[in-house]
Protein backbone atom coordinates (compact mmCIF):
# COMPACT_ATOMS: atom_id res chain seq x y z
CA UNK A 1 0.00 0.00 0.00
CA UNK A 2 0.96 3.48 -1.32
CA UNK A 3 1.34 5.04 2.28
CA UNK A 4 3.96 7.56 1.63
CA UNK A 5 1.41 9.20 -0.57
CA UNK A 6 -0.64 10.03 2.21
CA UNK A 7 -1.65 13.05 3.87
CA UNK A 8 -0.32 14.02 6.91
CA UNK A 9 2.92 12.05 5.70
CA UNK A 10 4.06 11.61 9.54
CA UNK A 11 1.04 10.30 10.82
CA UNK A 12 0.26 7.72 8.00
CA UNK A 13 4.12 6.75 8.51
CA UNK A 14 3.35 5.47 12.12
CA UNK A 15 0.63 4.14 11.34
CA UNK A 16 2.04 1.76 9.03
CA UNK A 17 4.94 1.51 11.81
CA UNK A 18 2.79 0.44 13.93
CA UNK A 19 0.40 -1.77 11.92
CA UNK A 20 3.86 -3.71 11.23
CA UNK A 21 3.85 -5.16 14.94
CA UNK A 22 2.09 -7.59 16.29
CA UNK A 23 0.14 -6.22 19.40
CA UNK A 24 -2.61 -8.02 20.80
CA UNK A 25 -3.49 -7.06 24.39
CA UNK A 26 -1.33 -8.94 27.01
CA UNK A 27 1.55 -9.06 23.72
CA UNK A 28 2.47 -5.39 23.93
CA UNK A 29 6.43 -6.12 24.66
CA UNK A 30 7.51 -5.51 21.03
CA UNK A 31 5.01 -2.62 20.30
CA UNK A 32 6.03 -0.56 23.82
CA UNK A 33 10.16 -1.49 23.00
CA UNK A 34 9.93 0.18 19.60
CA UNK A 35 8.14 3.55 21.40
CA UNK A 36 10.98 3.25 23.53
CA UNK A 37 13.52 3.35 20.54
CA UNK A 38 11.52 6.13 19.46
CA UNK A 39 11.81 8.33 22.07
CA UNK A 40 15.74 7.25 22.49
CA UNK A 41 16.59 8.19 18.86
CA UNK A 42 14.65 11.35 19.35
CA UNK A 43 16.47 12.07 22.49
CA UNK A 44 13.37 12.23 24.59
CA UNK A 45 13.01 11.72 27.71
CA UNK A 46 10.81 8.64 28.58
CA UNK A 47 9.18 6.38 30.91
CA UNK A 48 8.79 2.42 30.32
CA UNK A 49 7.00 1.03 33.81
CA UNK A 50 6.58 -2.15 34.58
CA UNK A 51 3.26 -3.07 32.61
CA UNK A 52 4.63 -1.31 29.85
CA UNK A 53 3.13 2.05 29.64
CA UNK A 54 5.11 4.33 28.06
CA UNK A 55 4.87 8.21 28.56
CA UNK A 56 7.30 10.54 26.35
CA UNK A 57 7.71 13.79 27.69
CA UNK A 58 8.54 16.95 24.97
CA UNK A 59 9.54 20.30 26.15
CA UNK A 60 7.45 23.54 25.22
CA UNK A 61 7.99 25.41 22.43
CA UNK A 62 9.39 28.52 22.16
CA UNK A 63 6.94 30.95 23.75
CA UNK A 64 4.70 28.47 25.82
CA UNK A 65 6.82 27.32 28.19
CA UNK A 66 4.80 28.63 30.68
CA UNK A 67 1.38 26.80 29.52
CA UNK A 68 -0.71 24.38 30.59
CA UNK A 69 1.41 20.81 30.55
CA UNK A 70 -0.44 18.68 28.22
CA UNK A 71 -1.04 14.93 27.94
CA UNK A 72 -1.79 13.37 24.62
CA UNK A 73 -2.98 9.59 25.27
CA UNK A 74 -4.07 6.66 23.98
CA UNK A 75 -3.30 2.53 23.87
CA UNK A 76 -1.03 0.25 22.31
CA UNK A 77 -2.94 -2.65 21.78
CA UNK A 78 -5.24 -3.84 19.43
CA UNK A 79 -8.17 -6.54 19.46
CA UNK A 80 -7.56 -9.27 16.75
CA UNK A 81 -10.37 -10.88 14.75
CA UNK A 82 -10.47 -11.88 11.09
CA UNK A 83 -12.30 -13.70 8.78
CA UNK A 84 -12.86 -17.62 9.05
CA UNK A 85 -11.25 -18.03 5.98
CA UNK A 86 -8.45 -15.86 7.00
CA UNK A 87 -5.13 -17.70 7.38
CA UNK A 88 -3.55 -14.35 9.02
CA UNK A 89 -1.43 -15.18 12.64
CA UNK A 90 -1.80 -12.39 14.67
CA UNK A 91 1.55 -13.25 16.89
CA UNK A 92 4.05 -12.90 13.99
CA UNK A 93 1.75 -11.13 10.67
CA UNK A 94 1.99 -7.36 10.29
CA UNK A 95 -1.34 -6.45 9.33
CA UNK A 96 -1.68 -6.03 5.50
CA UNK A 97 -3.49 -2.35 4.95
CA UNK A 98 -5.28 -2.01 2.06
CA UNK A 99 -6.24 1.59 0.84
CA UNK A 100 -9.77 1.64 -0.84
CA UNK A 101 -10.58 5.30 -2.14
CA UNK A 102 -10.94 7.50 1.23
CA UNK A 103 -10.96 4.45 3.26
CA UNK A 104 -7.78 2.15 5.09
CA UNK A 105 -8.95 -1.54 5.71
CA UNK A 106 -6.95 -4.68 6.47
CA UNK A 107 -7.21 -8.06 4.49
CA UNK A 108 -9.53 -9.62 6.29
CA UNK A 109 -8.63 -8.76 9.76
CA UNK A 110 -9.18 -6.19 12.15
CA UNK A 111 -7.08 -2.69 11.27
CA UNK A 112 -5.88 -2.19 14.75
CA UNK A 113 -6.97 1.77 13.77
CA UNK A 114 -8.08 1.37 17.69
CA UNK A 115 -6.33 2.62 18.72
CA UNK A 116 -2.91 2.42 16.44
CA UNK A 117 -3.94 6.28 15.24
CA UNK A 118 -4.37 7.70 17.91
CA UNK A 119 -1.01 6.88 18.84
CA UNK A 120 0.18 7.53 15.17
CA UNK A 121 -1.19 11.23 15.81
CA UNK A 122 0.99 11.58 18.72
CA UNK A 123 4.09 10.28 17.47
CA UNK A 124 3.65 12.74 14.38
CA UNK A 125 3.58 15.37 16.88
CA UNK A 126 6.57 14.28 19.05
CA UNK A 127 8.63 13.81 15.92
CA UNK A 128 8.19 17.81 14.01
CA UNK A 129 9.49 20.76 15.50
CA UNK A 130 7.61 23.22 13.98
CA UNK A 131 4.24 22.35 16.08
CA UNK A 132 3.52 24.92 18.98
CA UNK A 133 2.74 23.40 22.60
CA UNK A 134 2.99 23.42 26.11
CA UNK A 135 5.36 21.00 27.98
CA UNK A 136 3.99 17.54 26.30
CA UNK A 137 3.52 13.70 27.79
CA UNK A 138 2.25 11.18 25.85
CA UNK A 139 0.68 8.42 27.49
CA UNK A 140 0.21 5.55 25.66
CA UNK A 141 -1.22 2.52 27.79
CA UNK A 142 -1.28 -1.11 27.65
CA UNK A 143 -4.43 -3.79 27.36
CA UNK A 144 -7.24 -1.35 27.36
CA UNK A 145 -8.90 -3.55 24.84
CA UNK A 146 -8.94 -5.87 27.74
CA UNK A 147 -8.99 -5.45 31.50
CA UNK A 148 -7.26 -1.68 30.96
CA UNK A 149 -4.59 -3.08 33.62
CA UNK A 150 -2.17 -0.75 31.70
CA UNK A 151 -4.04 2.32 32.98
CA UNK A 152 -4.62 0.96 36.22
CA UNK A 153 -1.70 -0.16 37.34
CA UNK A 154 -0.11 3.53 36.32
CA UNK A 155 1.50 5.42 39.34
CA UNK A 156 -1.12 7.88 40.64
CA UNK A 157 2.57 10.11 40.69
CA UNK A 158 3.85 9.94 37.45
CA UNK A 159 1.81 12.54 35.30
CA UNK A 160 2.27 16.05 35.42
CA UNK A 161 -0.24 17.23 33.06
CA UNK A 162 -3.19 19.84 33.23
CA UNK A 163 -5.34 18.87 30.35
CA UNK A 164 -6.04 15.33 29.22
CA UNK A 165 -6.50 14.77 25.00
CA UNK A 166 -7.48 11.12 24.79
CA UNK A 167 -7.46 10.37 20.90
CA UNK A 168 -9.16 7.09 20.93
CA UNK A 169 -13.05 8.19 20.03
CA UNK A 170 -14.44 6.85 16.56
CA UNK A 171 -16.28 10.00 15.17
CA UNK A 172 -15.31 13.24 13.34
CA UNK A 173 -16.90 16.05 15.13
CA UNK A 174 -17.62 14.17 18.66
CA UNK A 175 -16.26 15.06 21.82
CA UNK A 176 -16.58 12.51 24.47
CA UNK A 177 -16.59 13.53 27.72
CA UNK A 178 -18.00 11.07 30.10
CA UNK A 179 -17.51 7.27 29.39
CA UNK A 180 -18.93 3.87 30.95
CA UNK A 181 -17.64 1.85 33.66
CA UNK A 182 -17.76 -1.88 33.60
CA UNK A 183 -17.13 -5.33 35.10
CA UNK A 184 -16.83 -8.60 33.55
CA UNK A 185 -18.66 -11.90 34.95
CA UNK A 186 -16.24 -14.91 34.38
CA UNK A 187 -18.28 -18.49 35.02
CA UNK A 188 -17.06 -21.79 34.55
CA UNK A 189 -19.84 -24.52 34.21
CA UNK A 190 -19.13 -28.16 34.61
CA UNK A 191 -21.23 -30.49 32.50
CA UNK A 192 -22.15 -34.37 33.44
CA UNK A 193 -20.65 -36.74 30.56
CA UNK A 194 -22.21 -39.85 29.51
CA UNK A 195 -20.56 -42.43 26.57
CA UNK A 196 -22.75 -41.68 23.39
CA UNK A 197 -25.79 -43.93 22.64
CA UNK A 198 -25.07 -46.43 20.01
CA UNK A 199 -28.32 -44.87 17.73
CA UNK A 200 -27.40 -41.32 18.14
CA UNK A 201 -24.82 -39.25 15.07
CA UNK A 202 -22.95 -36.37 15.71
CA UNK A 203 -23.24 -33.00 13.89
CA UNK A 204 -21.59 -30.11 13.46
CA UNK A 205 -23.54 -26.66 13.35
CA UNK A 206 -22.01 -23.75 11.97
CA UNK A 207 -23.69 -20.91 12.50
CA UNK A 208 -22.38 -17.31 10.58
CA UNK A 209 -23.71 -13.95 8.84
CA UNK A 210 -24.17 -11.35 11.83
CA UNK A 211 -21.99 -8.41 11.69
CA UNK A 212 -20.81 -8.24 15.18
CA UNK A 213 -19.03 -4.85 16.72
CA UNK A 214 -17.62 -3.07 19.68
CA UNK A 215 -19.93 -4.18 22.58
CA UNK A 216 -19.96 -0.86 23.80
CA UNK A 217 -20.58 1.54 20.95
CA UNK A 218 -22.82 -1.01 19.09
CA UNK A 219 -24.56 -2.54 21.67
CA UNK A 220 -27.77 -0.63 21.27
CA UNK A 221 -27.62 -1.24 17.46
CA UNK A 222 -29.59 -4.29 15.93
CA UNK A 223 -26.29 -6.77 15.80
CA UNK A 224 -28.08 -9.48 17.35
CA UNK A 225 -25.97 -12.04 19.52
CA UNK A 226 -24.88 -15.51 17.97
CA UNK A 227 -24.45 -17.06 21.32
CA UNK A 228 -28.32 -16.50 21.94
CA UNK A 229 -28.85 -17.98 18.64
CA UNK A 230 -26.50 -20.89 19.11
CA UNK A 231 -28.35 -21.27 22.48
CA UNK A 232 -31.77 -21.27 21.20
CA UNK A 233 -31.15 -24.09 18.75
CA UNK A 234 -29.70 -26.42 21.04
CA UNK A 235 -32.79 -25.53 23.53
CA UNK A 236 -34.96 -26.61 20.32
CA UNK A 237 -33.52 -29.98 19.35
CA UNK A 238 -35.03 -32.92 21.01
CA UNK A 239 -33.27 -35.32 23.11
CA UNK A 240 -30.43 -33.58 21.93
CA UNK A 241 -26.25 -34.32 23.84
CA UNK A 242 -23.78 -31.55 23.52
CA UNK A 243 -20.45 -32.46 22.77
CA UNK A 244 -18.91 -28.66 21.85
CA UNK A 245 -20.40 -24.82 21.95
CA UNK A 246 -18.05 -22.15 20.70
CA UNK A 247 -18.48 -18.66 20.03
CA UNK A 248 -16.82 -15.57 20.75
CA UNK A 249 -13.49 -14.57 21.10
CA UNK A 250 -13.06 -11.09 23.05
CA UNK A 251 -14.94 -9.91 25.90
CA UNK A 252 -15.61 -6.37 24.39
CA UNK A 253 -16.80 -7.71 21.02
CA UNK A 254 -20.77 -8.64 20.18
CA UNK A 255 -20.60 -12.48 18.82
CA UNK A 256 -21.20 -13.17 15.41
CA UNK A 257 -20.25 -16.67 14.11
CA UNK A 258 -19.64 -20.15 15.97
CA UNK A 259 -20.51 -23.64 15.84
CA UNK A 260 -21.97 -26.37 17.89
CA UNK A 261 -21.43 -29.73 17.77
CA UNK A 262 -24.55 -31.91 18.93
CA UNK A 263 -25.70 -35.70 19.18
CA UNK A 264 -29.28 -37.11 18.43
CA UNK A 265 -31.17 -39.96 17.22
CA UNK A 266 -32.28 -38.31 14.09
CA UNK A 267 -31.70 -34.42 12.54
CA UNK A 268 -35.55 -34.44 10.60
CA UNK A 269 -35.98 -31.25 13.18
CA UNK A 270 -33.26 -29.60 11.99
CA UNK A 271 -34.71 -27.55 9.08
CA UNK A 272 -37.56 -26.96 10.93
CA UNK A 273 -35.49 -24.85 13.88
CA UNK A 274 -33.27 -22.95 10.99
CA UNK A 275 -36.25 -22.01 9.61
CA UNK A 276 -37.97 -21.10 13.06
CA UNK A 277 -34.66 -19.31 13.86
CA UNK A 278 -34.36 -17.38 10.54
CA UNK A 279 -37.82 -15.82 11.05
CA UNK A 280 -37.67 -15.18 14.94
CA UNK A 281 -34.00 -13.25 14.28
CA UNK A 282 -35.35 -11.75 10.67
CA UNK A 283 -34.78 -8.04 11.46
CA UNK A 284 -31.09 -8.13 13.05
CA UNK A 285 -28.38 -7.03 11.21
CA UNK A 286 -27.01 -9.20 8.53
CA UNK A 287 -27.96 -12.66 7.55
CA UNK A 288 -28.04 -15.78 9.73
CA UNK A 289 -26.50 -18.77 8.16
CA UNK A 290 -26.91 -22.22 9.66
CA UNK A 291 -25.24 -24.88 7.85
CA UNK A 292 -24.53 -28.56 9.48
CA UNK A 293 -22.99 -31.83 8.82
CA UNK A 294 -22.44 -35.32 10.02
CA UNK A 295 -19.46 -35.93 11.74
CA UNK A 296 -17.66 -39.01 13.11
CA UNK A 297 -15.71 -41.09 15.52
CA UNK A 298 -17.10 -39.19 18.61
CA UNK A 299 -17.87 -41.40 21.88
CA UNK A 300 -18.82 -38.96 24.93
CA UNK A 301 -21.14 -36.08 25.28
CA UNK A 302 -23.53 -34.28 27.69
CA UNK A 303 -26.16 -35.88 28.82
CA UNK A 304 -29.81 -34.53 28.51
CA UNK A 305 -30.37 -33.36 31.24
CA UNK A 306 -26.75 -31.04 31.49
CA UNK A 307 -27.84 -30.20 27.48
CA UNK A 308 -31.33 -29.02 28.44
CA UNK A 309 -29.71 -27.03 31.96
CA UNK A 310 -26.72 -25.51 29.77
CA UNK A 311 -28.88 -23.85 27.12
CA UNK A 312 -31.37 -22.98 29.92
CA UNK A 313 -28.51 -21.02 31.71
CA UNK A 314 -26.92 -19.50 28.58
CA UNK A 315 -30.39 -17.93 27.63
CA UNK A 316 -31.49 -16.58 31.20
CA UNK A 317 -28.46 -14.84 30.40
CA UNK A 318 -28.96 -11.01 29.97
CA UNK A 319 -27.44 -9.50 26.70
CA UNK A 320 -27.66 -6.23 25.15
CA UNK A 321 -29.26 -2.71 26.20
CA UNK A 322 -30.78 -3.40 29.96
CA UNK A 323 -31.42 0.32 30.17
CA UNK A 324 -31.02 3.87 28.55
CA UNK A 325 -30.34 7.43 30.82
CA UNK A 326 -33.54 8.70 29.96
CA UNK A 327 -36.50 8.70 27.49
CA UNK A 328 -35.38 9.54 24.46
CA UNK A 329 -32.58 6.44 24.48
CA UNK A 330 -29.95 8.24 22.99
CA UNK A 331 -27.35 7.03 26.30
CA UNK A 332 -27.55 3.17 27.22
CA UNK A 333 -27.30 3.58 31.15
CA UNK A 334 -26.88 -0.40 31.82
CA UNK A 335 -26.16 -3.29 29.31
CA UNK A 336 -24.39 -6.62 29.21
CA UNK A 337 -23.13 -8.60 26.49
CA UNK A 338 -22.82 -12.33 26.47
CA UNK A 339 -19.36 -12.60 24.56
CA UNK A 340 -17.57 -15.69 25.09
CA UNK A 341 -18.74 -19.21 25.40
CA UNK A 342 -15.91 -21.98 25.50
CA UNK A 343 -14.99 -25.48 25.84
CA UNK A 344 -11.54 -25.18 27.50
CA UNK A 345 -9.54 -28.36 28.54
CA UNK A 346 -10.47 -29.37 31.38
CA UNK A 347 -14.19 -29.87 29.66
CA UNK A 348 -15.88 -27.40 31.86
CA UNK A 349 -17.27 -24.31 30.09
CA UNK A 350 -16.17 -20.85 30.74
CA UNK A 351 -18.47 -18.34 30.10
CA UNK A 352 -17.56 -14.32 29.34
CA UNK A 353 -20.70 -11.54 29.96
CA UNK A 354 -19.73 -8.10 29.77
CA UNK A 355 -21.30 -5.19 32.07
CA UNK A 356 -21.11 -1.85 31.79
CA UNK A 357 -22.62 1.09 33.80
CA UNK A 358 -23.25 4.46 33.84
CA UNK A 359 -23.38 5.17 37.43
CA UNK A 360 -21.75 2.62 39.62
CA UNK A 361 -24.50 2.95 42.42
CA UNK A 362 -27.27 1.56 39.47
CA UNK A 363 -25.05 -1.12 38.78
CA UNK A 364 -25.60 -3.37 42.12
CA UNK A 365 -29.30 -4.31 41.50
CA UNK A 366 -28.12 -5.32 38.31
CA UNK A 367 -24.84 -7.31 39.05
CA UNK A 368 -27.29 -9.16 41.70
CA UNK A 369 -29.03 -10.67 38.74
CA UNK A 370 -26.16 -12.19 37.80
CA UNK A 371 -26.11 -13.53 40.83
CA UNK A 372 -29.35 -15.05 41.57
CA UNK A 373 -29.18 -16.63 37.76
CA UNK A 374 -25.87 -17.89 38.70
CA UNK A 375 -27.42 -19.83 42.18
CA UNK A 376 -29.75 -21.74 40.40
CA UNK A 377 -27.17 -23.82 38.79
CA UNK A 378 -25.34 -25.93 40.89
CA UNK A 379 -22.68 -26.95 37.77
CA UNK A 380 -22.00 -23.35 37.79
CA UNK A 381 -19.24 -21.41 39.41
CA UNK A 382 -19.05 -17.12 38.84
CA UNK A 383 -16.80 -14.38 40.02
CA UNK A 384 -16.96 -11.02 38.82
CA UNK A 385 -13.59 -9.50 37.40
CA UNK A 386 -11.96 -6.83 35.40
CA UNK A 387 -14.16 -3.83 37.42
CA UNK A 388 -13.01 -0.40 35.75
CA UNK A 389 -14.89 2.87 36.52
CA UNK A 390 -17.05 5.42 34.98
CA UNK A 391 -15.83 7.89 33.85
CA UNK A 392 -18.09 11.23 35.18
CA UNK A 393 -19.24 14.34 33.24
CA UNK A 394 -17.53 17.86 34.50
CA UNK A 395 -19.74 20.33 34.74
CA UNK A 396 -16.80 22.72 34.48
CA UNK A 397 -14.02 21.79 31.92
CA UNK A 398 -12.30 25.00 30.44
CA UNK A 399 -10.47 22.49 27.79
CA UNK A 400 -13.80 21.19 26.69
CA UNK A 401 -15.23 24.43 26.20
CA UNK A 402 -11.76 25.66 24.42
CA UNK A 403 -12.39 22.64 21.76
CA UNK A 404 -15.81 23.71 21.21
CA UNK A 405 -15.06 26.81 20.04
CA UNK A 406 -12.32 25.86 18.28
CA UNK A 407 -14.08 23.32 16.10
CA UNK A 408 -16.58 25.87 15.37
CA UNK A 409 -14.01 29.02 14.52
CA UNK A 410 -12.30 26.06 12.06
CA UNK A 411 -14.91 24.38 10.56
CA UNK A 412 -17.83 25.65 10.35
CA UNK A 413 -19.83 23.13 12.61
CA UNK A 414 -20.85 22.63 16.07
CA UNK A 415 -19.12 19.68 18.24
CA UNK A 416 -21.33 17.03 19.03
CA UNK A 417 -20.65 16.41 23.02
CA UNK A 418 -21.44 12.53 23.63
CA UNK A 419 -21.35 10.53 26.79
CA UNK A 420 -20.30 6.81 25.00
CA UNK A 421 -20.77 3.44 27.04
CA UNK A 422 -17.98 2.28 25.68
CA UNK A 423 -14.93 2.21 28.37
CA UNK A 424 -12.17 4.85 28.54
CA UNK A 425 -9.22 4.78 30.42
CA UNK A 426 -10.14 8.74 31.55
CA UNK A 427 -12.33 6.86 33.58
CA UNK A 428 -9.33 5.26 35.58
CA UNK A 429 -7.57 8.48 35.03
CA UNK A 430 -9.96 10.31 36.65
CA UNK A 431 -10.00 8.56 39.61
CA UNK A 432 -5.92 8.68 39.43
CA UNK A 433 -5.77 12.45 39.21
CA UNK A 434 -8.76 14.73 39.94
CA UNK A 435 -7.39 17.67 38.69
CA UNK A 436 -7.21 16.31 35.26
CA UNK A 437 -9.59 18.41 32.72
CA UNK A 438 -9.94 15.69 29.49
CA UNK A 439 -11.84 15.39 26.84
CA UNK A 440 -12.00 12.02 24.07
CA UNK A 441 -11.58 12.72 20.28
CA UNK A 442 -10.90 10.63 17.16
CA UNK A 443 -10.80 10.63 13.15
CA UNK A 444 -13.68 8.25 11.59
CA UNK A 445 -13.58 4.76 12.00
CA UNK A 446 -16.07 2.54 11.48
CA UNK A 447 -17.04 -0.67 12.35
CA UNK A 448 -13.77 -1.33 15.05
CA UNK A 449 -13.37 -4.90 16.48
CA UNK A 450 -14.69 -6.24 13.45
CA UNK A 451 -12.84 -8.09 10.15
CA UNK A 452 -14.52 -5.01 8.52
CA UNK A 453 -12.98 -2.16 9.73
CA UNK A 454 -11.89 0.91 8.52
CA UNK A 455 -10.47 4.38 8.93
CA UNK A 456 -11.02 7.73 6.43
CA UNK A 457 -7.68 9.40 5.63
CA UNK A 458 -9.61 12.46 4.99
CA UNK A 459 -10.73 12.44 8.43
CA UNK A 460 -7.28 11.80 10.43
CA UNK A 461 -6.04 14.80 8.41
CA UNK A 462 -8.55 17.07 9.36
CA UNK A 463 -8.32 15.31 13.37
CA UNK A 464 -4.50 15.93 12.81
CA UNK A 465 -4.72 19.60 11.50
CA UNK A 466 -7.58 20.02 14.67
CA UNK A 467 -5.42 18.92 17.45
CA UNK A 468 -2.16 20.31 16.22
CA UNK A 469 -4.46 23.72 16.43
CA UNK A 470 -5.57 22.94 19.68
CA UNK A 471 -2.34 22.76 21.17
CA UNK A 472 -1.34 25.95 19.67
CA UNK A 473 -4.27 27.63 21.25
CA UNK A 474 -3.95 25.92 24.78
CA UNK A 475 -1.21 28.21 25.98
Amino acid sequence: MPMENLEPKKVFKYFKAISDIPRASGDEQAISDYLVNFAKERNLDYIQDSSLNIIIKKPATKGYENSKKIILQGHMDMVNEKAEDSNHDFTKDPIELILDGDFIHANKTTLGADNGVGVAISLAILDSNDINHGPLEVLITVSEETDMHGAQNLSDKVLEGDYLINIDSEEEGVMTVASAGGELYFAHFTPEIENLPKDYTSYEIKFSGYKGGHSGGEIANNRGNMIKVMADFLNKTPESMLIDFNSGSKDNAIPRNGFLKIALKDNSSFDKIINELKEKYKDVDGKLIINYKEIENVEKAQSIKSTKTFSNYLIEQHTGVKAFTDSSKKFVELSSSLAIVKKIQDGTYEIWNSMRFGKADEFKDFKNEFISISKKYPEVKYEFINYYPEWEYKEDSILRDIAIDLYKETTGKEMTVDITHGGLECGVFYIKYKHLDMISIGPDIFEAHTPRERLSVSSTKRMYEFVLKLLEHLK
